[in-house]
């Protein structure tokens, strides 16, 4: 006994060494007792009490699947190698790579098995994001191939009208030409989508630059305003003036665009456009909120989907756009409604050197 619990206070004190591997460490006994060997162990379990080893029906409702899979585990002596197991604890639903390792424990001689579960996040979001990702890829390379071909006969139809355009204004022709501008305007509309497409089929050449947040927004602020006054919305700025990001100015300007237009349409008379900038523990988070409707819960999974629009003269880019630009550098986009009014967060690294992206690029050099 004396000799159990000198061991049970060495498992206590959770060596650091068992804290460095990036994967939860259990050792099941034949008695059912769970030893949680580190930190992520315990995560992995939703364990929040202090002592690390405790009997698996405490630690795990005793009617679960994986109260009933350990439990099998360790009665038959089962050895996984990369097993793909679906894993509920705390509310949380993840998968998990499990191996599993019959073995005694080292200080106490125990029968057992050792567990190891390396945590590989919700397959189900991840099969959605990947999906998300083949589906832009797949208009890209679409929009890549026939982008030349849209745009050549374009060019030359519009070269024309304009020659067009120039003989009726001398023939004195004020309805033909009014017809004339109207096929300029659509070709124009034409050349503007393919625009958008080639902007998602690939990342695109940045200058990487300090840029103040309010000098972007005062740049389009003359345009923002007039949008607004359109509609009858008004607008309201809150960013500090000294607020900075390493990012490429035209990328901004064209991110902050799309996501102000997209607030003043969703809006009726009366409403306001509210953006907020602010910094954030070496980030900065831009908020566009606007007093619209609201989006629906249910379809939060489809607004940046290419294509998927709900306005009648919509695109369905502009979100796509947005999303593709944020992660271009290193950033997150979120959506929050509540029934009532909508925002929209852009969270973007202050430097490179903070970006995700970038530490990738680096480790590859």
């Amino acid at each position: 006994m004396r000799g159990a619990r000198k061991s049970s206070a060495v498992r206590e004190s959770l060596p650091e060494q068992m804290n460095l591997i990036h994967a939860g460490v259990v050792f099941l006994s034949k008695d059912l007792l769970l030893r949680m060997e580190n930190r992520l162990a315990k995560d992995l379990f939703a364990w929040t009490e202090e002592r690390c080893i405790a009997p698996l029906y405490e630690v795990l409702p005793i009617d679960s699947e994986e109260y009933q899979l350990l439990c099998r585990i360790v009665a038959e002596d089962c050895e996984y190698r990369d097993a793909v197991v679906k894993w509920e604890a705390g509310g949380t639903v993840r998968h998990v790579l499990m191996d599993s390792f019959v073995a005694r424990q080292a200080e106490t001689g125990e029968a057992g098995v050792y567990i190891v579960m390396r945590d590989m996040g919700n397959f189900a979001m991840l099969n959605q994001h990947t999906e998300k990702i083949e589906r832009i890829a797949t208009i890209g390379r679409l929009a890549a191939g026939v982008a030349h071909e849209i745009r050549n006969p374009l060019t030359t139809v519009k070269g024309f009208l304009q020659l067009l355009e120039q003989r009726l204004e001398r023939l004195d022709m004020p309805d033909e030409i009014a017809y004339i501008r109207v096929m300029m305007q659509e070709i124009e509309r034409v050349n503007a989508l393919v625009t958008e497409l080639l902007l998602l089929s690939k990342p695109q050449d940045m200058t990487w630059t300090m840029v103040s947040v309010s000098e972007v927004l005062g740049h389009l602020r003359a345009w923002l305003d007039e949008e607004a006054h359109k509609r009858g919305v008004e607008t309201v700025y809150e960013v500090p003036a000294e607020l900075e990001l390493q990012a490429d100015r035209g990328m901004m300007e064209q991110l902050f665009a799309h996501l102000a237009r997209n607030a003043i349409e969703a809006m009726e008379k009366g409403g306001r456009l509210t953006i907020r900038a602010r910094a954030e523990e070496g980030r900065v988070e831009i908020d566009f909120s606007d007093t619209g409707p609201g989006i629906p819960y249910y379809l939060f999974d489809r607004i940046f989907d290419v294509f998927y629009t709900t306005k009648e003269k919509g695109t369905g880019l502009g979100l796509a756009i947005c999303q593709r630009i944020v992660a271009d550098h290193g950033g997150q986009i979120r959506v929050s409604s509540k029934g009532f009014g909508t925002t929209f967060t852009v969270s973007l690294p202050k430097t490179r050197s903070s970006s995700p992206q970038v530490i990738h690029e680096r480790r590859s050099s």
